[in-house]
């Protein structure tokens, strides 16, 4: 099984290598247009998009098969636009004057410069999110998850570079690295839409689903605001950001439920952004329990 896993892995990579150069060769662009083409004929098709039904019909079940159809397609269009994006960080983050607007950039000035917690989804591309948070004027930090693939995993932090040299790793010792960065004033970047182990269950889409508790932790016990915000694509390769007011609760002696009403809000927040355009969110992946689907 090991070498089998060997070998899968090193096909991986050498796709991922091919679609490099395709991609550089095309530019933004051309390589989005053919990704996002070619992902939304075949994504479709795949079992994989079985999950993103689930979670439609869980979700947001008052939509029509009709409506679900269209959304589970345009979503593979954006992931294969996103993918071609993510091959040409280097440039997007050039062009990012021409490509990316921002709403809201004073709220995050507000905070920037004595360090803040930035929270979003994976929606449309997020890849731009540390960009907009460097333009409001304050250094980022991004966390993410380790691919499986060692071989690709160390190409996905070099290509992340390209936006943010800062970059955290879930898992153990992450948070007290985040803890860290926080107290240098510096700025985190978490996707908080996605299954964790750990954390806390509280309702998304009025499910009870395991959520991270990091960003309702570090406001409340060490006073780092939490901004929500939200990205949007508008045409092709260019895209709308928009930073919100900070999270805030009304508090009392009982942390751990100051804890949950914090993460709900969070979670009500990241709602209201999916449902605005549902197909430019990440479907795939298996967010809820097995037993409530």
């Amino acid at each position: 099984m090991k070498i089998i896993k060997y070998f899968r892995y090193i096909l991986e990579a050498s796709i991922a290598l091919n679609m490099l150069i395709i991609c550089k060769v095309l530019g933004i662009n051309k390589s989005a247009e053919l990704l996002g083409f070619l992902a939304s004929f075949v994504g479709p098709n795949l079992g994989i998009s079985r999950r993103a039904y689930i979670n439609l019909d869980l979700a947001i079940s008052e939509l029509s098969t009709e409506k679900k159809t269209e959304i589970v397609k345009n979503m593979w269009k954006n992931l294969g636009m996103t993918s071609a994006e993510f091959f040409n960080l280097s440039k997007l983050s050039k062009e990012a004057n021409e490509r990316i607007e921002i709403e809201g950039i004073e709220i995050a000035k507000k905070y920037v410069q004595e360090g803040a917690i930035f929270i979003s989804a994976h929606k449309a591309n997020w890849e731009v999110i540390p960009i907009a948070i460097k333009k409001s004027g304050g250094s980022v930090a991004a966390i993410y998850r380790n691919s499986n693939n060692f071989f690709v995993n160390n190409w996905m932090i070099n290509q992340r570079k390209k936006i943010t040299k800062n970059q955290i790793a879930k898992g153990p010792g992450g948070a007290r690295k985040m803890l860290r960065f926080l107290e240098k004033r510096g700025n985190i970047a978490m996707l908080v839409d996605q299954k964790l182990s750990s954390g806390v269950k509280v309702n998304f889409f009025g499910v009870s689903a395991m959520t991270s508790d990091a960003p309702a932790t570090f406001s409340l016990k060490y006073g780092f605001p939490v901004i929500p915000m939200s990205v949007e694509r508008k045409e092709g390769s260019s895209f709308k950001v928009r930073f919100y007011p900070k999270i805030e609760i009304e508090t009392s002696q009982n942390r751990q439920k100051d804890i949950l009403i914090f993460t709900l809000k969070i979670n009500e927040f990241l709602e209201r952004i999916i449902k605005e355009k549902p197909h430019e969110w990440f479907w795939l992946h298996n967010r809820w329990d097995k037993r409530f689907q």
